[in-house]
């Protein structure tokens, strides 16, 4: 998981007796948490989650025990328990790239992408050179069939970490989506150059080379498909029809892609 950095406040204590009581209960939840983290380790998950519970009803405001706990969550496969986790962090800390990053991990997960989508974008809002968090939401976008987005998000991530084998090999799928066979061709063969060992991007680059040409070789017959629809009307007439169609959902319209200035969807350690 990504680790949340949390400072916690500065409390007055009145006596000696206030502060020999706040050092018992920070041992004892120090305790708890360390305990938890063993027993994740262990992969005894669900007594993790009661841990992390314990240390919780000792000290409500401390952040990295709800997210632990949401980390627990995911392992033992509660990702509705991680999410009411994540929702709960967020509202001690709104503005915790780490938080919404992971949070959009587990709607990934459960293939909630509109909303994983919108946690990706905002924690790269706030922490731009997160090239995970860009690296994910191309491909959310990517199952959302949204896929020039999707292309947009997965060149920033290749901004930030321009050596990435698995951002370039993504990046061509997306290219093929869009029916940009050279690009696809190219930006494979690039890959192939920075991981030579890596055998699926090879075998990625042959298949688009074979799915290059029977798109070539259909060109005649789909090139006869459209005279047939427009007959001698401009084959733009189409073009600006779909253009000034409604998108099918609102979530389409709300979507904010970041365009930035100048294997895996799994939380980051």
């Amino acid at each position: 998981m990504q680790r949340v950095i949390f400072t916690p406040g500065v409390q007055v204590l009145r006596s000696q007796e206030e502060v020999k009581k706040r050092q018992r209960r920070v041992s004892q939840v120090r305790g708890l948490m360390y305990k938890a983290e063993g027993l994740v380790r262990e992969k005894k998950y669900n007594e993790a989650i009661d841990c992390y519970d314990s240390a919780m009803k000792m000290e409500k405001s401390l952040i990295t025990i709800v997210t632990g706990k949401a980390h627990a969550q995911i392992l033992a496969g509660n990702l509705n328990g991680a999410i009411e986790s994540y929702n709960r962090a967020m509202k001690m800390s709104p503005n915790n790239a780490t938080v919404l990053f992971n949070r959009g991990v587990v709607y990934q997960k459960m293939e909630n992408f509109e909303d994983a989508v919108k946690d990706y974008v905002r924690a790269a809002e706030i922490l731009p050179r997160n090239f995970k968090a860009h690296y994910n939401c191309a491909l959310a976008l990517k199952k959302l069939g949204m896929y020039d987005q999707a292309l947009e998000q997965i060149k920033s991530a290749l901004e930030y970490n321009p050596r990435c084998g698995d951002s370039m090999y993504n990046k061509a799928n997306i290219l093929v989506k869009l029916r940009e066979y050279h690009l696809a061709i190219e930006t494979l063969k690039e890959a192939a150059k920075i991981a030579p060992e890596d055998s699926g991007i090879k075998k990625r680059l042959g298949e688009i080379l074979e799915e290059k040409k029977d798109w070539d070789r259909m060109e005649p017959e789909r090139r006869n498909e459209r005279e047939k629809k427009y007959g001698k009307k401009s084959q733009l007439h189409g073009y600006f029809n779909r253009k000034n169609n409604k998108p099918l959902t609102q979530t389409s319209t709300t979507i904010k892609v970041c365009k930035l200035g100048g294997n895996t969807t799994t939380p980051a350690p």
